[in-house]
């Protein structure tokens, strides 16, 4: 049995990514709704499983609900294994807090429909998750 490790996510950090990714895809500063879920392994292999039809946990997914201009919705959700994210950011030597924050932004960035299924779309979709991580880093207070 693991016993999890109480972790203090990079919220300021977060909500500035936010806010660069959504003014970044929709051209605005329009207000969004994205519910993000911190969970297990064993709950990102369920959803893994029922939606993708992939039996393996993963880092993170991401499901669309509402278009993003619906009044009063909530545009999509994000789940992001922590225990993943863990092994993942100490195997490539990674701190927590930034491997947390990169896979928020893939998340991110499918909801805008951003995918990584071909080689060129993967090489797209990983320069915009670079240029929004940069971005944040550049207004990190010092």
């Amino acid at each position: 049995m693991c016993k999890e490790i109480p972790v203090r996510l990079p919220s300021s950090r977060l909500g500035r990514l936010f806010d660069i990714v959504v003014r970044g895809e929709t051209g605005t500063g329009r207000d969004a709704t994205v519910n993000l879920i911190v969970c297990s392994d064993a709950r990102v292999r369920s959803l893994n499983r029922r939606y993708r039809s992939i039996d393996r946990p993963t880092d993170v997914l991401s499901f669309n609900l509402d278009p993003i201009n619906a009044s009063e919705s909530v545009f999509g959700e994000i789940y992001i294994a922590m225990p993943y994210v863990r092994r993942q950011a100490e195997r490539l030597g990674r701190s927590l807090a930034d491997e947390f924050l990169l896979l928020f932004c893939h998340g991110l960035l499918h909801l805008f429909g951003h995918d990584h299924d071909t080689p060129a779309r993967e090489r797209a979709m990983f320069a915009r998750q670079k240029r929004y991580l940069l971005a944040i880093e550049s207004r990190r207070p010092r």
